[in-house]
C-alpha cells in the first residue's frame, strides 16, 4: 500500500502526540512528604517581585513536634483570628508592598515586617510574613512560598522563639 508524503507525515505527527499524551498522563508526580499539599491556595509577590504563593502547605501536627506551613499552618495557629481570608490575603499583600517594610534574610528564609504607623489592619496592627524562594522539593518548580504570616498585636508562632534569642 503505498501512502501519500501527506498522510505519512500526518499518522507519525499523530503517533508523536499521542505518545506525548500518554507519557503526561501516565508519567510519576513527583514525591511529596506525607501531608504535604502543594495546591497554591493564592500568588503573592515579594518586595522585589518574586513569585511567592501561599500553597495548602503542611497542618502542625498535634504532638507539635513538626511545624506545618502555608494555608494550613496559619488555620491550625489561629493567625486569621475574626479576618476572612480575602481580608488576611490583602494584608499580606499590603505588608509585602508597604514602602515602610523591613525585611531580613537568614538561610534562604525572609521575614518581612509591614512598620506602617497605621498598621496594615485596622484592629490587628501591622503584620509579619515569613517565605522562601527555594524551589526544592516543589512539584511545580515554584517557590516554596509563604510559610507563615500574622499580626503582630496577636503572639505569633515565632514570637515565642525571638523573644528567647534576645
Amino acid at each position: 500500500m503505498h501512502l501519500s508524503r501527506t498522510r505519512t507525515a500526518v499518522i507519525a505527527a499523530g503517533a508523536s502526540l499521542g505518545s506525548t499524551v500518554a507519557l503526561l498522563s501516565f508519567g510519576a508526580a513527583p514525591a511529596q512528604a506525607a501531608g504535604e499539599n502543594w495546591t497554591v491556595y493564592s500568588t503573592h509577590f515579594s518586595p522585589k517581585g518574586h513569585d511567592i504563593p501561599l500553597r495548602l502547605g503542611r497542618h502542625d501536627n498535634s504532638s507539635g513536634h513538626t511545624t506545618g506551613f502555608g494555608k494550613y499552618h496559619i488555620d491550625d495557629r489561629g493567625h486569621r483570628i475574626n479576618q476572612s481570608w480575602s481580608e488576611f490575603k490583602d494584608d499580606i499583600d499590603e505588608t509585602l508592598n508597604s514602602s515602610s517594610i523591613k525585611c531580613t534574610e537568614k538561610n534562604g528564609t525572609y521575614t518581612c515586617n509591614s512598620n506602617k504607623i497605621s498598621g496594615v489592619n485596622s484592629q490587628w496592627g501591622n503584620m509579619k510574613v515569613v517565605y522562601t524562594h527555594s524551589t526544592t522539593g516543589t512539584p511545580d518548580g515554584r517557590a516554596r512560598g509563604i510559610i507563615t504570616a500574622y499580626y503582630l498585636n496577636d503572639c505569633g508562632c515565632l514570637a515565642a522563639r525571638e523573644k528567647t534569642s534576645e
